[in-house]
């Protein structure tokens, strides 16, 4: 199996810095990035396997991000997460959307073994390339 490459969206640096080095140790390789911005130019330069993105972002909302770029990687997971109750209620009303691209929703704070199980189960239905 090839080294899962992860798009990590987070503006809280302490939070994002503590959940790329756990990944990391886990044999990911993580980009980590802290606006929309940042992680648009990140795919644009490369497609991950799995996109773990918040949804309360400083320059931007990570489901909108989500619905914007899902369809052009399909091979791409999506895990949108937020602290803000109405805010995961508002993505899962666009989850159950039939033109939505799949993406699942986790509250924060993401217990990181859940993080590592969603990447393991999204490496392996991800067709031998």
């Amino acid at each position: 199996m090839t080294t899962p490459h992860i798009l990590l969206v987070e503006d809280d640096e302490l939070l994002r810095a503590e959940m790329k080095e756990y990944l990391v140790r886990r044999n990911n390789s993580v980009r980590a990035c802290g606006t929309v911005a940042e992680a648009s130019q990140a795919l644009r330069e490369r497609q991950p396997d799995v996109v773990v993105a918040d949804v309360n972002l400083p320059d931007g909302d990570g489901a909108v991000f989500c619905m914007a770029h899902a369809r052009q990687h399909p091979r791409t997971k999506w895990l949108l997460m937020s602290g803000d109750p109405a805010l995961l209620t508002r993505s899962a009303k666009l989850k159950r959307d039939p033109d939505a691209p799949p993406f699942s929703v986790m509250a924060k704070p993401v217990p990181m073994h859940y993080v590592v199980e969603f990447v393991r189960l999204a490496m392996m239905a991800q067709p031998t390339r």
